[in-house]
């Protein structure tokens, strides 16, 4: 090669785009101590059975998905208007059982659980890759250095790799770590006064905390009560009042190094990012951490400019949020080891804080407020200068506009929104109910109703009317906190019939909502329902009959903005990719799944059927149930949730398949501010069977 050529070539790479000499990671055929993550590649689309395996194979040794966002690259499709991927999707896993005493003896093990299986493919290639974390170059990250959690935790990962081997084949590799950032986490102290019940804390700061991400545009992608994760978890957890986790995500973040240009799908190892927060009983503290984004870009050697700054910015704004609502920076330690501090009263009974009674304590404790100084002197500097908001105890005063001083218990915040949000009050108003000219519930320009509307009724009177119309009520159960959202549940001979046929259980009743806050009342359209429900066993004659029933008791009764297309029903998703009818979760199998529901509080009704099968409505955990605040309490007829038990099996509909049929009306930014429900309704339905 002459001189020339050689300097064109040279000039040529000067001007390629950065992305494009990025550095690619080493690959190994033996694991090493330098080794970053794990890898399977496999011939072709390996989606389904991948899915199968991290679905439910893993079980058996331990492991359980949480929050699966399944082809993500079909979002970014939809949002973006382009993806170079095939499949990218996240499903996160933890092993309750293993992490569980390990939370007692250094909490920051919750950094990475759960962690996630990542499974990724380009479009122009021919193979699937999946993959994960290894386990220490996880425990360095989080810092700890304790050789039980960092024996038990790498242990736990054995069974794991040999599944994945066993199960999927392919072909092994190892990639090894370029670097990890000199600093890999960030971790937050933030005070409180302690309420009489923790979980009022809890609901108000998950309120405005998970308020300033959606401002942000983050999404809460994920969450994991690690009380509520195994029967006896809160007696292992004794010496904690809360301990959870949050899974976040950042759309135009994740497209921008997962996809696009010189995609970097292999990041997604990391993602979601996982936030831990926890109480110490009776402390008044809630711990905060997460790992820091340049450990994404640090560990793989990406160099790209653009991708290198949003990480940068990421990894300031985070912060930002939680320093603006109160938190402190602090140092990575277990908080464990920290001398202990006084334990605050609850607000309902504050005491002065108390003197020093003798020199010796006194001594004592100007010695623990500067081992506390200590601490905080050892943070790495964060530039962002924003001044400390004022602590307000509970209760508190809120004045509202045109109103005397009101106490109440909790502190009022914004609820701000993503752009091109459309709050739930104005969405609803929008979708008033009008008369039409066709008859009330049939189809009318190919669509049909999802709802019928009517005045408002007392719930008595709701009852009343519906045996009179000659239907038998299964339960009467409040939605919402404040039982301003009543669900009746309701049937009759021809809505059991109906549901007895092959597949078609969740159309053996309707629902009637008494609304109180939107002051109306709305009953499920027996036609939507049934052409939904019944698929290819669709009963025309039975469910008009059923219509003609309501609508001769319930007079003056209007169709609801909410509508789909009626023939498209059957095959119904909220978007390519989502799920439908068919795909069905199993939360429980086995012998006498209907014995372990007998004087269940979270179980509503059951209701049997006339081929064996038994449906059941079940009462949703109260942090679950509040996604119809945020997505329109109009349709919150949907709950209690339908289960249905047969042949040894309880299945439930897909939450994102059903949430989104009963709100036809939903947009994706709304669907965005709920996306840890439909995680949590598998969640709640599982636990009845406990």
């Amino acid at each position: 090669m002459n001189i020339f050529k050689k300097i064109v070539i040279f000039t040529l790479l000067l001007l390629l785009p950065s992305q494009l000499i990025s550095k690619t990671p080493k690959v190994t055929q033996t694991p090493t101590d330098n080794s970053l993550a794990v890898f399977y590649t496999l011939p072709g689309d390996a989606e389904k059975k991948y899915n199968a395996l991290v679905e439910e194979k893993i079980k058996s040794i331990g492991f359980q998905l949480t929050d699966p966002h399944k082809r993500v690259n079909d979002h970014y499709k939809t949002e973006f208007g382009s993806t170079v991927l095939d499949i990218l999707s996240f499903m996160p896993v933890v092993n309750d059982k293993m992490v569980l005493p390990l939370l007692n003896i250094d909490p920051r093990i919750a950094g990475f659980a759960p962690f996630n299986m990542l499974i990724e493919k380009k479009l122009a290639e021919k193979n699937t890759h999946v993959g994960h974390l290894m386990p220490k170059v996880m425990l360095d990250i989080l810092g700890i250095e304790n050789k039980e959690v960092r024996e038990t935790f790498t242990a736990s990962f054995k069974a794991l790799d040999e599944m994945i081997g066993k199960e999927l084949g392919g072909k092994k590799e190892y990639i090894e770590l370029n670097k990890l950032p000199e600093q890999t986490m960030m971790n937050f102290e933030y005070s409180f006064d302690i309420p009489e019940d923790i979980e009022d804390f809890m609901d108000e700061f998950q309120e405005k905390f998970e308020t300033a991400l959606t401002d942000k545009k983050y999404l809460v992608a994920g969450y994991h009560n690690f009380m509520d994760s195994t029967d006896d978890a809160t007696e292992i957890l004794k010496a904690y009042d809360a301990f959870w986790t949050y899974s976040l995500c950042h759309m135009e973040f994740s497209f921008n190094v997962f996809d696009k240009e010189g995609a970097r799908p292999d990041a997604g190892l990391f993602a979601p990012c996982t936030m831990y927060m926890y109480i110490p009983k009776g402390s008044g503290k809630l711990y905060i951490g997460m790992y820091r984004l340049h450990n994404w870009s640090d560990s793989l050697g990406i160099e790209d400019a653009n991708r290198v700054s949003l990480v940068e910015k990421l990894d300031k704004e985070l912060p930002q949020i939680l320093i603006t609502l109160g938190a402190k920076p602090m140092k990575n330690v277990n908080t464990l080891t920290l001398p202990k501090t006084a334990v605050k009263a609850p607000v309902k009974k504050p005491e002065a804080a108390k003197e020093p009674e003798t020199e010796k304590a006194a001594a004592t404790h100007e010695e623990s407020k500067e081992k506390k100084e200590s601490i905080e002197d050892g943070v790495e500097t964060i530039e962002i200068i924003i001044p400390k908001p004022p602590k307000v105890p509970l209760p508190v005063k809120v004045k509202t506009t045109n109103s005397s001083d009101t106490d109440t218990r909790s502190i009022k915040f914004s609820k701000r929104m993503p752009p091109n949000y459309v709050p739930s009050e104005q969405r609803m108003a929008k979708a008033k109910p009008t008369n039409t000219n066709t008859n009330i519930g049939e189809v009318a320009n190919g669509k049909i109703s999802t709802y019928l509307r009517a005045k408002f009724m007392d719930v008595k009177t709701a009852q009343k009317t519906l045996q009179e119309a000659g239907f038998d009520i299964l339960s009467t159960s409040p939605v919402d906190k404040k039982k301003q959202l009543i669900s009746i549940v309701f049937t009759d001979k021809v809505l059991t019939e109906m549901g007895s046929k092959k597949d078609t259980a969740f159309i053996g009743s309707l629902r009637l909502l008494v609304n109180k806050k939107d002051n109306h009342i709305s009953i499920t359209n027996p036609l939507y329902m049934a052409k939904a429900f019944m698929q290819k066993s669709y009963d025309e004659a039975a469910a008009k009959a059923t219509l003609a029933k309501i609508t001769a008791k319930f007079t003056g009764m209007l169709n609801s903005k909410d509508k789909l297309k009626f023939q498209l029903l059957p095959k119904y998703q909220f978007m390519n990719g989502m799920p439908t009818y068919k795909d069905m979760v199993t939360v429980a199998r086995g012998k006498g799944l209907l014995e372990k529901l007998k004087n269940n509080k979270n179980v509503v009704f059951t209701q049997k059927l006339n081929n064996g099968a038994t449906l059941v409505g079940v009462k949703l955990g109260k942090r679950t149930a509040k996604f119809t605040s945020k997505i329109g309490t109009n349709n919150a007829a949907l709950l209690p949730y339908p289960l249905v038990i047969q042949n040894d099996e309880a299945k439930i509909l897909e939450p994102k398949y059903y949430i989104s049929v009963m709100y036809p009306l939903l947009q994706m930014s709304e669907f965005m501010t709920i996306a840890t429900v439909p995680g949590a309704v598998i969640k709640d339905c599982e636990k009845v069977f406990r």
